[in-house]
């Protein structure tokens, strides 16, 4: 018998539209926003800093946290190391992580030593940081969900900004908690993820930001 080609159960919109918020909610980008969100949409946690010193603020995370995370998977990438940019197999996860870590431990580690940073700064990146320490272990024994590491980090930045009182309402919360749902979705749509890989994904973040600002 001749095999029956496989047919997609989701219409090519929602394949694209799935595909699209997955480039949009890349983890790296997540990152961005939830620095943007504490740097320049938060009324409260920037209130007495200048424009240019947020803006510097941002600056340092994004070469740190985006920037040079980007150019080594590029790298890995030119050089052969890894087939694609997707990085859609464990052992092309390893090195970027371990890449991750150590650049998003330094912006930990220079806001950690700034005066003028919030804690809430400072706990956000020391969350990031272990999340992704979080996601090299657990890369042995399955392959997270780095997109749902980077929504549930923004979920639990936004939980924390809440109940430190920092948040004039709970619609930041609310916004993560849908954007949470459509970005995991998402994956679940255009992903070889499974439910299993997703769940322990979004559990790591937004349990690394809940144990950043607890100890």
């Amino acid at each position: 018998m001749t095999a029956q080609p496989s047919v997609s159960a989701y219409h090519p919109l929602v394949i694209w539209a799935a595909r699209f918020i997955s480039w949009i909610f890349h983890p790296l980008f997540t990152g961005l926003m939830m620095m943007y969100y504490i740097v320049f949409i938060n009324p409260t946690i920037f209130l007495a800093a200048s424009e240019s010193a947020r803006l510097v603020k941002f600056l340092t995370f994004t070469s740190n946290n985006f920037v040079f995370p980007v150019l080594i998977v590029l790298l890995l990438r030119g050089l052969g190391f890894s087939k694609s940019i997707q990085l859609d197999t464990q052992k092309e996860r390893i090195v970027p992580y371990m890449a991750s870590i150590t650049f998003f431990f330094w912006t930990y580690y220079v806001f950690k030593n700034q005066s003028d940073a919030p804690l809430i700064l400072t706990d956000m990146c020391q969350g990031i940081f272990l999340a992704s320490s979080v996601a090299l272990v657990l890369n042995s024994f399955l392959k997270i969900s780095m997109h749902a590491i980077g929504v549930g980090g923004m979920l639990g930045l936004m939980y924390v900004v809440l109940a430190s009182g920092y948040a004039e309402s709970a619609w930041p919360l609310m916004a993560s908690i849908l954007l949470t749902g459509i970005v995991c979705t998402s994956r679940l749509i255009v992903s070889n993820h499974t439910s299993a890989e997703i769940i322990v994904g979004l559990l790591t973040g937004v349990g690394t930001q809940m144990f950043s600002y607890w100890i």
